[in-house]
């Protein structure tokens, strides 16, 4: 399940929120600023799951020009976020108190600051290689052995003595040609190309799970109270 946490923040700080929570993994649709009139923002806020009364109290503090940032998260997360906008809350109240106390002229002030450094960690891609598919022409002789067929007229001459009927001798005697063609088979070679396979490159994606591991650095300041120094009476 989700949970939708809303903080308060002065309008410079929206930004700054925005890219830490981004660093903390969540994403663009998962954050979004409240805006719009009053009765906008309580219905709004109400349909995220909180009563009427906080609702117009987030509403009464866009009135005096502050920022609603909402952030959708599952419930192992929520923590996660409420540490990053408490943060930057404690942040804007601190810069407000700095604020009113400019009239107070302390006679002297001295700070040391805390700093603590934070690991990051980005991801880039980079070329590791591949296949390169390349199609070449070859040639090669083949052979197939073809019967032909051919055909010939040949001539017989056979001696007959036979009496011819009277209706054969008048046909007999009349021109008469006859003819018998001779034919041959012929070679015509032609050539189909047929696909016979396929290479294909198909990409696939796998992940893993790496970790990095690396030290960061934090200054502490220790308070420590400086006792005068006693002096002896002779």
């Amino acid at each position: 399940m989700t949970t939708t946490v809303i903080g308060v923040f002065e309008p410079d700080s929206v930004r700054k929120v925005t890219q830490d929570l981004m660093k903390a993994g969540f994403g663009d649709r998962d954050i979004d600023v409240i805006e719009g009139e009053e009765r906008e923002i309580v219905s709004e806020i109400v349909g995220r799951g909180y009563d009427e009364a906080d609702a117009k109290g987030f509403a009464k503090a866009v009135k005096r020009g502050k920022k609603l940032l909402a952030t959708k998260a599952p419930d192992t997360q929520v923590d996660r976020v409420v540490q990053i906008m408490e943060r930057h809350e404690s942040d804007a109240d601190e810069g407000k108190a700095q604020e009113e106390t400019k009239n107070s002229r302390p006679e002297r002030t001295e700070s040391v600051p805390v700093i603590e450094e934070e690991l990051e960690v980005e991801k880039r891609k980079v070329a590791r290689g591949g296949v390169r598919l390349t199609s070449t022409v070859h040639e090669q002789p083949v052979e197939e052995t073809v019967r032909l067929r051919e055909e010939q007229v040949e001539t017989e001459r056979r001696p007959v003595d036979r009496r011819l009927s009277e209706d054969e001798a008048e046909a007999a005697f009349q021109d008469r040609t006859i003819e018998m063609n001779e034919t041959t088979e012929e070679l015509e070679v032609s050539k189909e190309a047929r696909v016979v396979e396929e290479v294909a490159l198909t990409k696939t994606v796998q992940e893993h799970e790496e970790q990095v591991k690396d030290t960061v650095r934090r200054t502490e300041v220790e308070v420590e109270k400086i006792e005068p120094s006693s002096r002896r009476k002779s």
